[in-house]
């Protein structure tokens, strides 16, 4: 219904309506001459009254006002006694004139009252599919940057703007926290966008900007090359924050621009509050996870540093020892266990001061193409002093992405575990496949096994099964694989039976480098 009551935007102003209005009178007069006398005052009447609504309902209130009181004259003038002239010869004419305008003027009240109710429920409506639009699209985020991403997303699009960000004020000036792909959305501010961006938030007032104009604060900032909106977004405590929307801006449909923006403005207001509790969420959850991890070291350096130290600190004393006469056997025996149980502690050391790495989130990850085949191939040159035969199955062609350190080490703790707990003399498998939409490499074993109650937790840091108490170890080895694995943006799982052990990495595919 509003479509057809929605005319071109050139004929939408009064005056047209007005124009109209006149050439429309005129016309209808002159279609009605042959019937200009009193037997015909009814018809004429009705005549004037729709054409009356019909402007009513085109051009609003004050057009279709105009348009009754001219219809009121030209039936008095024309159709009533005396014709030619506006007095009225008896009570019956002055009181259907009056009837006549009162029914012209009521009719164009409620005609423009629904034109205007009409327009309404069609902005209302348009805005709420642009916010349901917006909602869908911060909820299916995968977190609160990915959330603000999508509001600026969302914004560009609504808006047919070139871009757009949130820009929030930082020690260090103002920091881009989301935008759109292009470029000029993601460039810091200058000089006079910062100032402007400053002013906007302490008024809390909308800038706009255009390459023609000046800004009409006292800023006077030079005039940008393209349509810039900076919208302040309303924060109840914290750093100011500013959208910087690039390009002209159009609401769809009838939509208010200025309803949208600041629609936008607070959504991204909520989007920053989000992203502020999420990271004090994770610094909590990094406290946390630093705690447990003191927790258990404590309890893990009772055996896992302490028995190395007294096995040296034995061998020591026992080198000391004047009164016993050491047999060159006995020297060598005792320098082998120092040298044994040192490697251990270095070992043990080294494990801890990794995890404590990928716990505190300090690793720096590079991601990129790595050959399945030629990795694997690595990996048996460099496990060949394990004294196990290693089996590589793995086709040519075969690309995944993962941080190539990361990943080698990963798969190195794997193998190494495999020589430690698995049949001596059996052999390990190392093999690469593609399923699905990922990678699957895999490193296998030959028995015993895992007993089935350490399964579900076997990565978990310091945990040591039953049947790898015989084993030395930390228990750090599999949790700082599982870890590794997870950065390079993958998983690891693990099957067991009697028969072997096989740790299953699940890696995203990468393309061949050209």
């Amino acid at each position: 219904m509003y479509a057809l009551l929605q005319l071109p935007a050139w004929a939408r102003n009064q005056w047209a309506g007005l124009a109209v209005s006149v050439a429309g009178l005129t016309a209808l007069t002159s279609a009605l001459a042959p019937f200009l006398d009193d037997r015909h005052v009814l018809a004429a009447a009705l005549g004037y009254l729709l054409f009356t609504l019909v402007v009513s309902a085109l051009w609003g209130y004050s057009v279709g006002l105009s348009t009754a009181v001219a219809a009121d004259l030209l039936v008095n003038f024309f159709f009533i006694p005396p014709f030619h002239r506006f007095t009225v010869n008896g009570t019956e004419n002055v009181v259907a004139l009056v009837v006549f305008l009162a029914v012209a003027v009521v009719g164009a009240s409620m005609l423009a009252l629904l034109r205007r109710q009409v327009a309404l429920v069609s902005i209302r409506g348009a805005e709420t599919n642009v916010l349901l639009n917006l909602t869908q699209a911060v909820a299916r985020a995968a977190g609160p940057r990915q959330a603000m991403e999508a509001l600026c997303n969302v914004a560009a699009r609504a808006l047919s703007a070139d871009g757009c960000a949130i820009v929030q004020e930082s020690s260090g000036g103002w920091e881009v926290r989301a935008s759109t792909l292009d470029p000029g959305s993601a460039a810091p501010f200058s000089r006079d966008e910062a100032a402007l961006a400053a002013e906007a938030g302490r008024t809390g007032e909308i800038v706009r900007l255009r390459p023609d104009r000046r800004g009409s604060l006292r800023l006077r900032p030079a005039a940008p090359s393209i349509p810039l909106t900076i919208v302040p977004i309303p924060a109840e405590a914290g750093p100011k924050a500013v959208l910087r929307i690039s390009g002209v801006v159009r609401a769809p449909a009838a939509a208010d621009p200025s309803r949208l923006l600041a629609a936008f403005a607070n959504e991204a207001g909520l989007a920053l509050q989000r992203s502020a509790l999420h990271a004090e969420a994770q610094r909590a959850e990094a406290l946390t996870r630093a705690d447990e991890f003191k927790s258990v070291l404590l309890s893990s350096v009772s055996h896992d540093l302490r028995s190395p130290l007294a096995a040296i600190q034995v061998a020591i004393d026992s080198l000391r020892d004047s009164t016993v006469d050491w047999t060159e056997e006995d020297r060598r025996a005792f320098l082998d266990t120092i040298g044994a149980q040192t490697a251990t502690l270095t070992r043990t050391v080294g494990n801890l001061l990794e995890m404590s790495r990928l716990e505190g989130g300090v690793v720096d990850v590079r991601l990129e193409p790595v050959e399945a085949a030629a990795f694997l191939a690595d990996i048996r040159q460099a496990a060949s002093g394990l004294g196990r035969e290693i089996l590589v199955e793995a086709p040519p062609g075969i690309w995944v992405r993962a941080d190539y350190g990361l990943l080698t080490q990963a798969v190195r703790n794997l193998v190494e575990n495999a020589a430690k707990y698995s049949t001596p003399g059996g052999a390990i498998r190392l093999s690469a496949e593609r399923s699905g939409g990922a990678v699957r490499l895999t490193v296998a074993d030959e028995g015993p096994g895992i007993a089935p109650e350490d399964l579900p937790h076997i990565f978990e840091k310091f945990y040591r099964g039953a049947r790898s108490q015989r084993a030395a170890g930390s228990g750090l080895g599999l949790a700082i694989a599982a870890a590794m694995i997870t950065l390079c943006g993958g998983n690891i799982g693990v099957q067991s039976s009697a028969s072997g052990t096989a740790f299953v990495l699940n890696l995203r595919p990468a393309a061949q480098p050209a």
